[in-house]
């Protein structure tokens, strides 16, 4: 099960999707809620895993388990 980090690139302006795993961000958005939505599916299309959402501050704010597609 994949974990993936929703944070703020304060640098670009935008929210990126972080694979846990390897370090490398594999989507941005301009909004938190996009960034949320992307990594929520990227679990689920990958066998599902942890979401963890953080704020404007860098801090966890929210973590979420999304089940694998069926």
């Amino acid at each position: 099960m994949a974990e993936r980090h929703v944070v703020r690139d304060h640098a670009e302006g935008t929210w990126k999707v972080v694979d846990a795993s390897t370090g490398k961000t594999e989507s941005r958005t301009r909004t938190q809620a996009g960034a949320i939505a992307e990594a929520a599916d990227k679990a689920r299309r990958t066998g599902g895993g942890d979401v963890v959402i953080h704020g404007f501050d860098g801090e966890v704010n929210e973590k979420r388990t999304v089940a694998p597609a069926t």
